[in-house]
């Protein structure tokens, strides 16, 4: 396994295109994180918390999911406990069975692809499609992710063109957005027909009973919104107690994922369609996925189940920053996957990965919940060591090292022998070029430094220090960070949300509630004019806004879709609508988010399926931030619907090239009006 790895390494780190697609990943990355953090008042506190949050979960595990359990299945949901990939598979064929499926559309998800639901479905005759833009890629390619975060990381805009020629039958274009489009088409019908929707689960709340489903393109709420039938693939261990924890990792998560403050879609899905809604689907099923993660938790390794899947840890390691995600031939690469793979997937089969590593602490520095990867890296090199039965000459090299360090003596000695030898071996500028036998793999790609006949001590002395120094003047004191729920006085709201919302491509007005219907007509002057989706609630609210659009004879759509044989049919009559209006629930200033819910008089397709988005937010819903709200009704707001929504910004993309795109499957345009009533 060791050697094939050293093969795809060295292949890898021979492949012009891929090396330059993998430094733009990590300068864009390493850039967009830098900005997104920068702007958390307390950055250090707020890992600190995550890490605390993630730490209590995993210590209290089957009590946290047996009142996740319950509490989802009083919301509606069927749940089904897989101990192993095989029997995750299982569960979703028999569920497919059950509903006669022959389509299914996923979004990205990690944890199908470490129980390989593709290739059960495909051999069970049922065609699988992935809709995120990058898995899609993938897909086509029949190659797997390259990225936990970004899947067509190793490709370059000429190879997804190539691609996109011969499967999607389009002309040669190099142009990004030509691309993105030229697979909207091809995905648009795909979710309009299927018979279920397949996602993954970012975060479970246990209080609640609810996931957490984050995505930017829109086509994780098409997956759990438009089919009849949706099932959640989880891992057991992605679990939160509280609203008021998610709000904590919903700062982090994003920021350390793709740079944004909070991505375009944030789901927080509660149940499954409801009597008298508007939409969603009629039954949702959880799968809990064990698959290892049980025995991790009991194990050295346990701390890397505080993982939350954000990728910044690859983006940092300058291992995987030369070879990639597929050099490892793992679903999770890089530095957390070195430990999660042998932990979770095999030791024998994965424990080598540990050792692609340098220890440098890089991948420690940048993950949002803190985790000790260094030492679980060695820990990991370790128990490989230990269990699995290694090379003769590696075993030889490290009882002579073991040898040789327990003693002082023999290590100085050590040091004066190979100071010689070293002098011996070609060099130049003080480098040695060349090293003899398997030590020669060092000098293939870097110099190595000559070794110094005496040691650091002998050849630094130790500074003096003046009993009558004076001490360092004590601090004034630790500047307090700011509370979670204490971000910023409230003033200035709706100003902070229009700067905010303006950087994710949002646009932002205010107006009294009687203009409310001239304001719109003005919005949609460089727009299509047409037929337009608004929420029943909407239309209750503000009657003379849909008078005055009815007498500039624009249609007014009921997004109800019709709960029958017919439902892809009126699904792919809204589709044509090119605005959608919906009421805002909130609004968070230090985000630029809207929040919208899916009721009896709310539907999902209305801020979903059109091109436009234009959510109205009531002057007094406005808030400092998702904290904020929680803390104020948030809790009380979530128990009224199916689910809500947090929206920030149109659907985006950068899979490809990381060139970002604006408008994927979701709007390519939101505009929010603050209603002064």
């Amino acid at each position: 396994m060791r050697s094939e790895f050293l093969h795809r390494a060295q292949h890898a780190i021979q492949d012009e295109d891929l090396q330059r697609a993998l430094d733009q990943n990590a300068e864009r990355r390493g850039l967009g994180r830098d900005r997104a953090f920068a702007s958390l008042p307390d950055m250090h506190g707020l890992r600190a918390s995550a890490h605390a949050i993630r730490i209590d979960v995993i210590e209290r595990l089957p009590e946290m999911l047996a009142r996740f359990t319950q509490k989802l299945e009083r919301n509606g949901w069927h749940v089904h406990h897989a101990a192993t990939a095989l029997e995750a598979c299982e569960h979703i064929l028999r569920i497919a069975s059950d509903h006669q499926a022959e389509r299914v559309v996923k979004s990205k998800s990690m944890v199908t692809e470490e129980i390989a639901l593709n290739r059960a479905l495909e051999e069970a005759g049922i065609e699988a499609l992935e809709t995120d833009l990058g898995e899609y890629i993938v897909q086509l390619r029949n190659e797997p992710p390259g990225h936990i975060i970004t899947p067509a990381i190793h490709l370059l805009r000429e190879e997804v063109a190539e691609t996109f020629v011969e499967h999607l039958g389009i002309d040669f274009t190099t142009d990004v957005s030509a691309l993105n489009q030229a697979a909207r088409r091809t995905l648009r019908q795909a979710f309009l027909g299927a018979d279920i929707g397949i996602s993954g689960v970012n975060f479970g709340v246990a209080d609640t009973g609810m996931i957490c489903v984050v995505t930017n393109e829109g086509n994780g709420r098409m997956v759990t919104a438009l089919p009849e039938v949706h099932i959640a693939v989880m891992g057991i261990e992605r679990l939160v107690p509280s609203l008021t924890d998610l709000a904590v990792m919903l700062q982090l998560l994003p920021r350390a994922a793709t740079g944004q403050v909070l991505t375009s879609y944030a789901s927080w899905i509660r149940s499954p369609r409801r009597r008298n809604d508007l939409d969603g689907p009629a039954i949702r099923h959880l799968i809990l996925v064990d698959n290892g993660r049980n025995a991790l938790r009991h194990s050295r390794l346990q701390e890397a189940l505080l993982c939350i899947r954000c990728g910044a840890c690859l983006n940092a390691c300058p291992v995987y920053r030369e070879i990639g995600g597929h050099a490892y031939e793992s679903v999770y690469p890089g530095p957390i996957g070195s430990v999660v793979s042998p932990g979770m997937l095999g030791l024998e089969r994965y424990g080598h990965l540990a050792r692609a590593s340098t220890l440098c602490g890089a991948c420690r520095e940048v993950c949002p919940v803190d985790i000790d990867l260094p030492t679980l890296l060695l820990r990991t090199r370790d128990v490989y060591i230990q269990q699995v039965k290694q090379p003769m000459l590696f075993r030889f090299g490290m009882r002579a090292f073991h040898w040789i360090s327990r003693s002082p003596a023999r290590y100085l000695l050590a040091l004066k022998t190979a100071s010689l030898l070293t002098k011996l071996s070609p060099a130049a500028d003080g480098w040695i070029k060349m090293l003899p036998g398997p030590l020669r793999a060092w000098t293939e790609y870097r110099d190595f430094p000559p070794f110094q006949r005496r040691p650091f001590r002998e050849r630094f002395r130790r500074p003096v220090h003046r009993r009558d120094a004076k001490a360092p003047e004590p601090a004034a004191g630790p500047v307090p960070s700011t509370p979670l729920s204490m971000a910023a006085p409230r003033t200035g709201l709706m100003d902070r949300f229009g700067g905010s919302l303006a950087g994710v491509d949002g646009q932002f007005r205010t107006c009294r509630e009687a203009d409310l219907g001239v304001e719109i007509i003005q919005l949609l002057k460089d727009w299509a004019m047409g037929p337009m989706l608004i929420d029943p609630m909407v239309s209750a609210r503000y009657p003379r806004m849909v008078d005055v659009l009815r007498a500039a004879d624009i249609e007014i759509l009921n997004p109800f879709v019709y709960l029958g044989a017919d439902r892809s049919k009126a699904l792919a009559g809204l589709d044509g609508a090119p605005v959608g209006v919906t009421l805002g629930l909130g609004a968070l200033a230090d985000s630029g988010t809207v929040i919208v819910g899916q009721d009896h008089e709310n539907a999902a397709v209305s801020s979903l399926l059109p091109g436009m988005h234009i959510a109205l937010v009531p002057s007094d819903k406005f808030y400092d931030s998702l904290a904020n709200w929680i803390q104020a009704c948030g809790e009380e707001v979530l128990a009224k619907y199916q689910s809500l929504t947090l929206i920030t910004g149109p659907s985006r993309t950068a899979d490809i090239e990381m060139t970002l795109t604006i408008g994927v499957h979701g709007p390519e345009r939101l505009a929010v009006i603050a209603v002064k009533e």
